[in-house]
């Protein structure tokens, strides 16, 4: 059959899209197919929804055989069925005929997309779950700026919509070929629950401890100690839903003093906290949970941001003494474990020591479009807070010290509140639009 030079427009006008369990929904409009708009029954209208990831060698590191990576792993194809088809079966030039096509994406992907070797049956759990779009640029709400999801230029997870008419080989009856098709990129946040904390190892500091001096032969007056523990997790909310637009979360900062002699508390200055954002990519599948002591130069890599959240001052801070028998409980870390005494502290003092806590509120700067975290095959996402306290000391030096402390923090994405509804049938998205050309919506 000859086509004429009209295009057959093939474009998405909506698209619905849900979290966990969610559906995806797209109708094609279907434009002029040629002079007399005759299609036979050997044309078909498909949708194919695919979710890849992509990763790439550094530019520094010339590897041509190893280059870059590419992982498969998500499809899901729909045909129309011939009820759906007009009747007769025919495309007039300059009529929109609309079909319908609906996309169920799983929570999980099967077994067989991780079939590389791994350390342990949690990096199967891991890589299995749908990871969400990731450095594929897309516009905004706004529609004038890219989301900026802080990830690396050579790694990609993308998440596309392709719909194409197709029609049976005139060389070979056994095939087909496509005639025309158009592709739309679909931003796929699923949800992610929390995970068990983390257990500190060398890539986080939870605890830290530093001599207080002062003067100008930097007389040691005490020992200052911090320590946090991860915090509640940074909880994304679905799209669309009446949730406060804000991501946020506190972290608790634990401060103990102990003094030689009889010196007071250091008084404290200002509280930082930053977000650390690594993103991890490699060109072979990850056997174990990347952290940044677990890359190297021969196809693994560490990408990584801070974005700076809040400064706070915490000069009010008020310091609790302690005398005596020491407590015991909740706050064993900071209130019962003493750093080690100097051998000029004498025993009347070393019952002696102070306490502080600090809340430090955690919140997503708008501008930022995270994710949450995950980890798959050939791309992991991780957080981490990075929090450093100042003080002041008599006598001080021109340089205000400080100490600093790394604690892991994880954002999940949270489900629907309510119950998901099966979508929209064609029929009452058409119903919809007559209504809406007739002033009843």
């Amino acid at each position: 059959m000859m086509f004429s030079s009209l295009p057959l427009v093939l474009f998405f006008p909506f698209l619905f899209f849900y979290f966990s369990s969610f559906y995806l929904i797209c109708s094609s409009f279907i434009g002029s197919l040629n002079k007399h708009g005759i299609v036979s029954r050997t044309h078909d209208v498909n949708g194919r929804a695919a979710g890849f990831s992509e990763t790439q060698q550094s530019q520094v590191i010339a590897l041509p055989s190893q280059a870059k990576a590419c992982h498969s792993f998500l499809e899901l194809h729909q045909s129309i069925g011939d009820a759906e088809y007009p009747t007769p079966r025919t495309f007039v030039p300059g009529r929109i005929y609309r079909f319908p096509f609906i996309f169920v994406v799983p929570e999980r992907l099967p077994s067989t997309t991780c079939d590389h070797a791994k350390c342990n049956i949690h990096i199967g759990h891991a890589h299995t779950l749908l990871p969400p779009s990731l450095g594929d640029p897309m516009l905004a709400s706004n529609g004038r700026s890219l989301l900026d999801d802080m990830s690396s230029e050579l790694c990609r997870i993308s998440y596309r919509i392709r719909t194409s008419l197709t029609r049976t080989s005139l060389s070979d009856k056994n095939s087909r070929e496509t005639l025309r098709a158009v592709a739309k990129k679909v931003r796929i946040i699923p949800a992610v629950e929390e995970e068990p904390p983390l257990v500190g190892g060398d890539d986080y500091c939870m605890e830290n401890v530093k001599d207080i001096k002062t003067g100008i032969t930097r007389r040691k007056r005490g020992s200052l100690m911090v320590t946090a523990s991860q915090p509640s997790p940074l909880r994304l909310h679905p799209p669309g839903s009446q949730s406060p637009k804000h991501v946020c979360t506190t972290a608790t900062v634990y401060l103990r003093f102990d003094p030689i002699g009889d010196e007071p508390p250091p008084t404290l200055g200002s509280l930082c906290s930053k977000l650390s954002v690594s993103t991890f990519y490699t060109i072979t599948p990850w056997t174990d949970f990347p952290s940044p002591s677990y890359v190297d130069s021969l196809g693994r890599h560490h990408y990584g941001t801070i974005v700076s959240l809040s400064s706070l001052c915490v000069s009010s801070t008020k310091w609790t003494k302690h005398s005596g028998v020491r407590r015991s409980g909740r706050s064993a870390l900071v209130d019962v474990t003493p750093t080690k005494p100097s051998p000029t502290t004498s025993s009347t003092d070393r019952g002696t020591y102070y306490t502080a806590v600090v809340t430090v509120p955690v919140t997503i700067p708008p501008t930022k479009a995270v994710v949450p975290t995950f980890h798959s095959c050939l791309i992991s996402r991780i957080y981490a807070l990075d929090l450093s306290i100042s003080y002041h000391t008599p006598n001080a030096s021109l340089l205000t010290p400080s100490v600093s402390l790394r604690v892991p923090i994880q954002i999940t994405s949270l489900p629907r509140s309510q119950p998901l509804a099966h979508p929209p049938l064609y029929s009452e998205l058409r119903a919809r639009e007559v209504a809406m050309k007739h002033g009843e919506y």
